[in-house]
């Protein structure tokens, strides 16, 4: 028997919102040395068409982070995973929009399904997390697949 809650599959965990701050957005590009002004110079970001600086590519997963701590609730609750026994499988990024600092962004996952492998020694999720704005709609969808190894 695995110890994922089956029961979870289609479900969806509520839309957590997130403001995206231009001081962490900026901290964030400059950590990771991010060379691309858009990124840190508003100036620049304006020049280039959008309304302020915009989030590095791999921000989404700090906006990940972030709705899970608001949500006591996040995917991991909703599918039961013992994170003692949780390995982190794949994870995906498809862009379609950009993040821009000063808006606020919805986070909810979806879990997809659940499969084993291993004569059920290994229990999978596959999980869909996207992060939205309300008038320009997806802007980063998150693959994940999760792992349990069964004892």
């Amino acid at each position: 028997m695995g110890i994922f809650n089956r029961a979870s599959e289609g479900q969806r965990t509520k839309p957590v919102s997130v403001d995206v701050e231009r001081g962490a957005l900026v901290f964030f590009a400059r950590t990771i040395q991010e060379t691309n002004p858009v990124h840190f110079d508003p100036q620049a970001a304006r020049a280039a068409g959008y309304a302020d600086v915009i989030a590095p590519a791999t921000y989404g997963a700090v906006l990940l982070m972030a709705a899970a701590q608001e949500d006591g609730r996040d995917a991991h609750a909703l599918i039961g995973a013992d994170l003692r026994y949780l390995l982190h499988g794949t994870e995906s990024y498809e862009y379609h929009a950009p993040i821009i600092a000063g808006e606020t962004v919805h986070v909810s996952t979806k879990v997809e399904r659940f499969w084993e492998a291993r004569n059920g020694r290994l229990e999978f999720a596959s999980l869909r997390t996207a992060i939205s704005h309300v008038d320009r709609g997806d802007l980063v969808t998150a693959q994940r697949v999760l792992i349990h190894q069964l004892r």
